[in-house]
């Protein structure tokens, strides 16, 4: 890129003249449209190609910022040209930057603590029937999916959604010119003016934070048999396995596919993932349409291998119904659908 050895000079010595870039058969003129003394924006226009004059409009091609001599939001007409002053950082990504660096200040303020709030409490009905609606309806599979995933009580915490308008680069500028400050502001604004939405949140989180407790210090509570079949499951690595059901006081054996076992599922497992032989020893074991649950689950074996038990397993030969142990591998598996 011999010949943007130019645009470099012209950019770095702050040449208000445009800068015309020629080669074998094509024409390129540059212009900077100053936004302030340190930013100019650049705008490119490409004359000709050896044949006629291809453009006469001039296109925005990126942001030239004075203070640390770096392109931002380069494109088409700079993009790879100029690589020892490209930060490769779109606009794009400097929204998604600040973003992120918003987020992080209002949840450093915020502190998970209510009385870093102004009014601790909420100052109307709607945010009340919000924590209500949120208890009743999402919270339980919300922690039912937090204990299957072996997430502790200690990792909820406050997340910040902060997001700025994206039409406005005017504030993308004063980013890089002042981060630490426009950060600051923007954090403390939404923290003035969102005060019961992040009291909703830790509201929520609270409640979460209960629940989650709660479950993990039940050694009881049916949802540890579910996670501790989902996580001999995923060490195991298998893709089906033999799985033996104990439930009104009679056992059947069958093949059934792990990956069925292994979903965070809040319901039943059914019988149309059995193939059809052990569909119809379950259902003469257990009656028609009858289903399971992970607490009826007493063995899970894989490859002649025992990778979950209960202590409640039944040996008693007589009362355990086993379909061919043979189908013990991945080989061979038939799902009937």
């Amino acid at each position: 890129m011999k010949d943007y050895n130019e645009l470099y000079d012209w950019l770095q010595h702050d040449i208000m003249k445009p800068a015309v870039i020629r080669n074998s058969d094509t024409v390129n003129t540059f212009i900077r449209v100053p936004y302030d003394d340190d930013f100019d924006f650049i705008f490119h226009q490409d004359n000709y190609n050896g044949q006629s004059v291809t453009s006469t409009r001039l296109s925005y091609c990126g942001i030239y910022n004075k203070l640390n001599g770096q392109i931002y939001d380069a494109q088409q007409a700079l993009r790879g040209k100029l690589s020892m002053i490209d930060s490769t950082k779109s606009m794009i990504d400097l929204y998604q930057d600040f973003d992120k660096d918003v987020c992080s200040r209002i949840e450093e303020i915020v502190g998970d603590d209510v009385s870093n709030l102004r009014n601790p409490f909420f100052e109307n009905d709607r945010y009340n029937h919000l924590i209500d609606d949120f208890e009743k309806n999402y919270a339980d599979s919300t922690v039912r999916n937090m204990f299957l995933n072996g997430e502790p009580p200690e990792t909820i915490h406050y997340e910040c959604s902060f997001t700025i308008d994206r039409k406005d680069n005017s504030l993308m500028l004063r980013y890089l010119k002042y981060p630490v400050a426009s950060v600051e502001k923007a954090a403390t604004d939404y923290w003035r003016n969102h005060q019961d939405d992040i009291l909703l949140d830790l509201r929520k989180n609270e409640i979460l934070r209960q629940k989650l407790c709660e479950i993990e210090a039940d050694a009881d509570h049916p949802l540890h048999k579910q996670r501790a079949i989902i996580n001999a499951l995923q060490e195991s690595g298998a893709k089906a396995v033999n799985v033996t059901v104990q439930k009104d006081g009679r056992s059947f054996t069958f093949k059934y596919p792990a990956d069925r076992l292994s979903r965070y599922s809040n319901s039943d497992y059914g019988t149309w993932e059995m193939s059809p032989k052990d569909r119809q020893g379950y259902e003469e074991c257990f009656g028609r349409y009858s289903s399971f649950h992970p607490e009826d689950i007493a063995e899970i074996t894989y490859r002649g291998k025992t990778i979950y038990e209960t202590d409640s397993l039944d040996q008693n030969e007589d009362d355990v119904l086993t379909d061919d142990e043979s189908e013990d591998s991945d080989e061979g598996f038939v799902m009937s659908m």
